[in-house]
């Protein structure tokens, strides 16, 4: 049990006693007829030990009745004290603050992403999405794991992802995208079904720890689904037999002298309207486009010269690291 409820039951407790003290004198002592007052003050110095003399002559029961008042009230009062130095010199007031202070920032969010388990995966995709810029909550539930989110440097929240209450207080209703990298395939899909009867707009990327969850996922309600084993699989093939086509994209993914991104036409953007061949996007920025998701769904891959440009377009550029922003100020 924590000290803080430790110290609310001791409290509690030494209430229960001093009531109960009361109610026993003036019950034992009827006949010296005390008042409340008078009772109430017998307790508390019987409690206290202070020495002071009695309100009254006291009977032997009543006696009795103070030796079990004393008994009981000194026990109860430790148990207050010793519950209130651990949370003072055990740190728990401090976490205390900081977890008030957490979910006040993490109330303050918008447009953020939401991180539900903090292990290998979850740990990574946090420090990945931290780096390109994006704003993280994360969600664990194992309090072992303290240390590891401070060091994070983000917001985060102890509790249980597959709790509708805990992904609220998450801000899943003013979040951009969940990602799901709980241990178990089941939590997962409980996580994504969770979120997306929530929220049915949202994003949600969800990890498969094995192949055979992924349709599971996809029902569930996530949008995009990742398995370690079929990507590990997939990449140590790819060094066999493309290695040179995996060097160009971890050197594109890094983003350091070159980098695949993508850039969405908006309303204001000069490319709204114009073809690739008319636009000034390799004069500007140097970047190619490989490829192009237009707003109604359909992707081009290698695009023709003449393909024009339209607001809502999406497109899949290879260019200096940076193209993007160089695009924005176009």
């Amino acid at each position: 049990m924590a000290a803080r409820q430790r110290l609310i039951l001791s409290i509690l407790a030494v209430l229960a006693v001093f009531i109960v003290g009361t109610a026993g004198y003036m019950v034992i002592e009827v006949d010296q007829h005390p008042t409340f007052l008078d009772a109430a003050f017998m307790t508390t110095i019987t409690l206290s030990t202070v020495g002071y003399g009695e309100a009254w002559e006291l009977s032997p029961a009543g006696r009795l009745w103070s030796i079990g008042v004393i008994t009981f009230g000194i026990a109860t009062v430790s148990i207050a004290f010793t519950s209130l130095v651990t949370l003072f010199v055990g740190g728990e007031l401090r976490s205390l603050r900081q977890s008030r202070k957490m979910r006040d920032t993490i109330n303050k969010m918008s447009h953020h992403v939401i991180v539900c388990g903090f292990g290998r995966m979850g740990s990574l995709a946090t420090r990945e999405i931290l780096q390109r810029g994006l704003f993280v909550a994360v969600i664990e539930a194992d309090k072992r794991k303290l240390r590891h989110l401070r060091e994070a440097d983000t917001p985060f929240i102890i509790g249980n992802a597959t709790d509708e209450d805990v992904l609220l207080e998450a801000g899943l209703m003013r979040a951009d995208a969940l990602v799901a990298t709980l241990p178990h395939d089941a939590d997962n899909v409980y996580v994504s079904l969770t979120a997306h009867t929530i929220h049915p707009e949202l994003p949600i990327i969800a990890r498969a720890e094995q192949p055979s969850a992924e349709e599971k996922l996809k029902r569930a309600g996530a949008t995009r689904v990742v398995c370690s084993q079929v990507m590990g699989a997939t990449h140590i093939a790819n060094v066999l037999t493309r290695p040179n086509v995996v060097d160009f994209v971890d050197i594109a993914n890094k983003g350091v002298d070159l980098e695949m991104d993508e850039y969405i036409v908006g309303t204001r953007s000069p490319l709204a309207g114009t073809t690739l061949r008319d636009s000034p996007l390799r004069q500007k920025t140097g970047a190619i486009v490989v490829a192009i998701k237009h707003a109604d769904g359909k992707t081009h891959v290698n695009p023709d010269p003449d393909e024009l440009l339209s607001v809502g377009d999406t497109l899949v550029l290879v260019g200096p690291a940076g193209v993007s922003s160089r695009l924005d100020s176009l």
